[in-house]
């Protein structure tokens, strides 16, 4: 098993031990299911699941945080590069873990608010790629708030980054969602699915954007992990 793979093992280890696992699946299977047993029209249902995603991933953003600080704090991250493990390899390895809990947990939510939307009786179509495409733009936007807290988490103790890592997610989603003019990016792109002209592109642009911000977040997480006492 490569370096990479035995952090990526350790920290879902870590994880599911201590509940935050079982935190960030319940946010977004929570969302699905919230979906799917209230009913409404297939508009507000779509509203409330971008909502709900949009809060798993901040949620995401604080447990990132939250974790590479408090395995800097408790030493295991000083004492895993004593074992020959580099300090990139970690990052990535915790980057890897919570990005796999993310992906389940969004693939869970998105089926059911698929079932739920086109079961509630509108005679509004809704195409399946173009929802899949735009679901799975929200989770490029969720890894980038993964990235920004474990950059967050590389620089402060786990009561601060947790706080920091949450503020700064909420006003990475918010912000576009509250832009006057409306800016119909991921996940505010799942709310006004319906009315898009080209979903598949909003999604792409919205995944293209997400994944270069996840890039260089990390790349700054990297660099600060470097420069901090383990």
């Amino acid at each position: 098993m490569s370096r990479a793979g035995v952090v990526t093992r350790l920290a879902l280890r870590e994880l599911w031990i201590t509940f935050r696992l079982l935190l960030l699946l319940a946010a977004y299977i929570g969302t699905g299911a919230a979906v799917a047993l209230v009913p409404a029209p297939m508009p507000v249902m779509l509203e409330r699941l971008a909502i709900g995603l949009a809060a798993s991933s901040v949620i995401g953003a604080a447990t990132a945080a939250w974790s590479l600080s408090r395995e800097r704090g408790l030493g295991r991250a000083g004492w895993l590069v004593t074992r020959s493990i580099p300090r990139a390899t970690i990052l990535v390895g915790w980057f890897l873990a919570l990005g796999i809990v993310t992906a389940l947990g969004l693939a869970a939510a998105g089926v059911l608010g698929w079932l739920a939307a086109t079961g509630s009786g509108t005679v509004t179509v809704l195409h399946p790629f173009a929802f899949g495409a735009v679901v799975a733009s929200i989770g490029c936007g969720a890894l980038a708030l993964i990235g920004l807290g474990l950059l967050v988490g590389a620089l402060l103790r786990p009561g601060p980054a947790t706080l920091i890592a949450a503020v700064l997610g909420t006003a990475a989603v918010g912000v576009p969602w509250l832009a006057a003019p409306r800016v119909a990016a991921p996940p505010e792109a799942l709310a006004l699915l319906p009315a898009l002209a080209s979903p598949i592109t909003v999604a792409a642009q919205g995944a293209g954007g997400s994944m270069v911000a996840a890039g260089f977040l990390l790349l700054l997480a990297r660099v600060v992990l470097d420069r901090v006492d383990l």
